[in-house]
């Protein structure tokens, strides 16, 4: 028999949340639908910071990474390293595994028995991927399970405009129409269902699903009410430059808290992109670019772009037969590199509850929870940075630290002070090492460890992990630079 038709998608927005759907549902349809973006703003601009998710989305698509690296000017991503949050102290928040677990017990419960009984090495040194950032080395992930390589993992800093024009072109190739336009009205049904977008040209678009990319403005689905974040997250602001910076660069994000607020930096092969996410009311323009440009050349900037920012979400980002993707469902600041793969989720979320005839009501009340599960648990490590930072001078510090706690996030960082316990909620982006990492670089201990850790002598514990210590060091030293290793994949 032949399959059904899926019917025709209408996605509006365009940019890399518009072109992550279209370039995703050309992939998982197969021409069982008719497949139309209308591209209503600007290209992006900027430069991507990526977790190792993304690299799974891009096998979906059958993307050939070094291909993308090649056209996109990437780099290679080990974590992100945080500075400035509490004066004078730096943590990395690396992917891959936390040392490893001994007699069945978590590695981080002997390092807190160590730190307890006069002091332990910094848990980054436990952290293969931390130590080859460290270093300035890379390597991919090795298969064989007994090596530390093998514990790996890793995500990518890219272009926006180039990663655009790549999967716009995977998705035109593969059956998507395009066109551009600004969004005039949207025409409603009595059900709330939209039955038409009419276009500021006059043009009508009819669909059976209509995807909602158009960011913050939320054109399609902005009559959802909006959950506002603002006394959890209090930043509103976000500016970026480029930096025409060529440079050895480590496989790392940087994100380093200053008075004004938090300052990212993103290296690419062609350049260095910086920004500073801050608070309007508390940090003028003429100061966030300031403080954005600390540390770069004179010389050789771009023009800086600046972005409002509205931390929160759509209460449903898929109502009737119109679904919201990336910023126009929700908003968490990026200092942990989520918003592609709140982006991604969205997309692979949509792909596996594709509505049908029938089933509407169903796969939206599925979407909708497991897409507030995820933002909620993003946003609680947001939180984090916030709430245990222990900067004093700047308002936008103080405000964080003092706001409201969310009663899981509360549960969560109880159970890690009192007893080392780490609470994994549904649908979490980050698994436990990433959390331990925060917690830990933040200066948040735990005052007991499992009692089971006391099986070991502990001069036996000292030298078994000054011995994995060293093996972390040792296999960083053997690997190929970070420059040589994006020269042996796209030169």
């Amino acid at each position: 028999m032949t399959a059904l038709p899926l019917g025709r998608v209408a996605i509006f927005g365009g940019g890399v949340e518009g072109w992550m759907t279209a370039a995703g549902l050309a992939r998982a349809t197969g021409g069982r639908a008719s497949l139309r973006l209308v591209e209503t703003g600007p290209g992006p601009r900027g430069a991507l910071s990526t977790l190792p998710s993304l690299r799974s989305f891009h096998a979906l698509l059958g993307l050939d990474e070094a291909a993308l690296m090649a056209a996109t000017q990437a780099t290679f991503k080990l974590g992100t390293r945080f500075s400035g949050w509490t004066p004078g102290t730096s943590f990395c928040n690396a992917f891959g595994e936390l040392g490893a677990s001994l007699e069945g017990v978590g590695f981080h419960h002997y390092w807190t028995r160590l730190q307890q009984a006069g002091g332990a090495p910094p848990l980054d040194d436990f952290n293969l991927a931390a130590v080859m950032a460290r270093s300035g080395r890379f390597s991919p992930p090795a298969s064989d399970p007994r090596s530390p390589l093998a514990t790996l993992a890793y995500g990518l800093h890219l272009d926006a405009g180039a990663y655009v024009a790549v999967l716009r072109e995977l998705a035109t190739r593969r059956g998507v129409a395009v066109s551009q336009g600004a969004v005039g009205e949207v025409l409603r049904r009595e059900t709330g269902d939209i039955a038409a977008v009419i276009l500021a040209g006059g043009e009508r678009i009819e669909a059976d699903l209509f995807v909602d990319c158009t960011g913050a403005e939320a054109r399609l689905i902005g009559s959802e009410p909006f959950e506002d974040w603002s006394s959890l997250l209090p930043a509103d602001r976000s500016l970026r430059l480029r930096a025409d910076v060529r440079r050895d660069a480590p496989a790392l994000t940087e994100i380093e808290a200053a008075a004004e607020g938090w300052r990212w930096r993103i290296p690419l092969r062609d350049g260095v992109e910086s920004g500073l996410t801050y608070r309007q009311d508390l940090t003028d323009d003429e100061t966030a670019l300031k403080a954005a440009r600390t540390g770069l050349p004179k010389h050789g900037l771009s023009d800086p772009e600046v972005t409002p920012l509205r931390n929160g979400r759509r209460t449903r980002s898929m109502a009737g037969n119109c679904v919201a993707i990336g910023t126009s469902a929700g908003v968490v600041e990026a200092m942990d590199a989520a918003d592609l793969h709140l982006v991604q989720s969205g997309v692979t979320r949509l792909i596996a509850l594709f509505p049908r005839p029938g089933d509407a009501a169903v796969a939206a009340a599925e979407y909708n929870r497991l897409g507030e599960e995820t933002l909620l648990r993003v946003r609680d490590l947001a939180i984090t940075h916030y709430r245990l930072g222990q900067r004093t001078d700047g308002a936008l510090w103080a405000l964080g630290r003092t706001g409201p706690v969310p009663e899981p996030f509360a549960y969560r960082l109880a159970q890690f002070e009192s007893r080392g316990r780490v609470v994994m909620y549904d649908e979490e982006t980050f698994l436990e090492p990433h959390w331990i990492a925060t917690l830990t670089g933040h200066g948040l201990l735990p005052r007991r460890y499992d009692p089971l850790a006391d099986r070991m002598p502990l001069e036996k514990t000292r030298a078994m992990l000054e011995r994995m210590r060293l093996i972390f060091r040792q296999t960083a030293e053997s690997l190929p630079t970070h420059a040589a290793a994006l020269a042996g994949v796209a030169p």
